[in-house]
């Protein structure tokens, strides 16, 4: 199961102080939870590549949304090599993003088929509606299930008793300034739409993170309906149970509003959390792991032969019989282009960012920081520690010599082709009329293939 846009530290079992995740949170007592788990690739379509070939961008050639980028035919997908020994089936809208993210699926449910416009506005319900029926007639059978939840992407419309869940005050205070940053750059043209339509008015930022955690409450419930489900077809306590989400959202970090545009932890790093009782312990587990292992973990534990991917066995990590990840490693290339290597060593885990092209918020060229002491990433340590710099660097550089075997990196190909948030916005701006929310988003999320 998939939540899009679900940031880690925004779940209780994470750490968050507000209550978004009670039914997760409940789950996740008797689950191994993984504390650090980065994606390889953000933010959705090379997310989602990832969870499905087991493999990094950087081998794929898979990092962004444009331009159309697609794999080889030949790759073996998860739910593809899944369909030889059991019954596969998702519930999903991605089949508009990339085509062959429905590939191997003996069944394929999409809740808003017939609306395209709705790619990203499917609701939880509607999700639930589907994968809820496709369980009471098929549980009798081994399966493979993929669900897909959309609602805590923007915009943050939760229904009204979500609204005003996690917020107290007047969101339309004049005297709060916190939205001035935002209006201020161009921006505001690709969030102004939708932030006026759920919020008119607004000058309260915190009033669109409340909303942002009500679409996690909303998507919680759903959770918690579909666990109930499985208790009553009794099939609960022998169903591996997968929590994870593609990449996690800004809100107001590092200058980045409402989006996930960047690879810092708030967007790579994602909740991921597997139940399947008397395999997987009850346990936490602070090592790094990645988005690409699930893919391994989940073929190995069906015992379904495959190529070998460039994931490691969870439940290997999870049982103490294999050590975590000692580097990690992650990409975006829609609204930045930028890697980032995370390295563990002693008690200390170090992070190095890239920086190829800033996009729209100026920043160094190399950032490092120290995430045990500075889990918000807001000293950079690259003036000020040159060998930790060099080191990290010269790390990095051989990593994608060994990846990329004389290969041209799909990062740089990127940078040849321009920013493909850069053409949006400049597009937007010069047009002189106004577009709808639906109109600019499909332009960004969902583009249509190349002629």
């Amino acid at each position: 199961m998939v939540i899009d846009t679900l940031r880690a530290d925004h779940l209780g079992c994470y750490e968050y102080e507000r209550n978004t995740s009670p039914h997760i949170d409940e789950f996740a007592k008797e689950a191994t939870v993984f504390k650090n788990d980065i994606a390889a690739d953000v933010p959705t379509q090379p997310s989602f590549t990832n969870l499905m070939t087991g493999m990094r961008g950087i081998t794929t050639g898979v990092v962004s949304h444009h331009p159309p980028e697609t794999i080889d035919d030949s790759l073996p997908l998860l739910q593809e090599l899944m369909s030889s020994k059991m019954t596969t089936a998702g519930v999903s809208t991605l089949y508009g993003m990339k085509k062959y993210f429905t590939k191997g699926f003996h069944y394929f449910m999409n809740p808003v088929a017939g609306a395209p416009q709705r790619l990203q506005l499917v609701y939880a319900e509607e999700v639930n509606r589907y994968a809820l029926e496709w369980l009471k007639e098929h549980y009798r059978e081994d399966f493979y299930m993929f669900i897909h939840y959309w609602d805590p992407h923007s915009p943050y419309e939760p229904p009204e008793q979500y609204r005003e869940m996690f917020y107290r005050g007047d969101y339309k205070d004049p005297n709060n300034h916190s939205m001035d940053a935002l209006k201020a750059t161009p921006l505001w043209q690709f969030h102004k739409w939708w932030v006026e339509k759920v919020a008119p008015g607004v000058t309260d930022v915190d009033y669109i993170r409340a909303l942002y955690d009500g679409e996690i409450r909303r998507v919680d419930d759903a959770f918690g309906q579909l666990v109930e489900e499985l208790k009553e077809l009794k099939i609960y306590d022998e169903t591996m149970l997968v929590v994870t989400a593609d990449h996690g959202e800004s809100i107001y970090d590092h200058g980045v509003y409402f989006d996930h545009a960047d690879v810092y932890q708030n967007i790579i790093r994602v909740p991921l959390i597997i139940r399947y009782p008397g395999v997987f312990p009850a346990k936490t587990v602070d090592g790094l792991v990645q988005n690409i292992d699930v893919t391994r973990t989940v073929l190995d534990i069906a015992k379904v032969q495959h190529p070998p991917y460039e994931g490691i066995n969870l439940l290997e990590v999870a049982r103490g019989e294999a050590k975590p990840r000692s580097t990690a490693f992650s990409d975006q290339a829609v609204w930045t282009i930028k890697r980032t290597m995370i390295k563990a060593e002693g008690r200390h885990l170090y992070k190095l960012i890239v920086t190829y092209d800033p996009g729209f918020w100026p920043v160094p060229d190399r950032e490092v920081y120290d995430l045990s002491s500075d889990p918000k990433e807001t000293k950079n340590l690259a003036e000020s520690n040159k060998r930790l710099l060099d080191d990290l660097e010269l790390e990095l550089r051989r990593w994608e010599d060994s990846m990329l075997k004389g290969r041209v990196d799909p990062l740089r190909k990127i940078v040849e082709a321009g920013l493909p948030a850069k053409k949006w916005v400049q597009d937007v701006l010069a047009r002189q009329e106004k577009a709808t929310y639906e109109e600019l988003r499909n332009k960004i999320d969902a583009p249509k293939p190349a002629k």
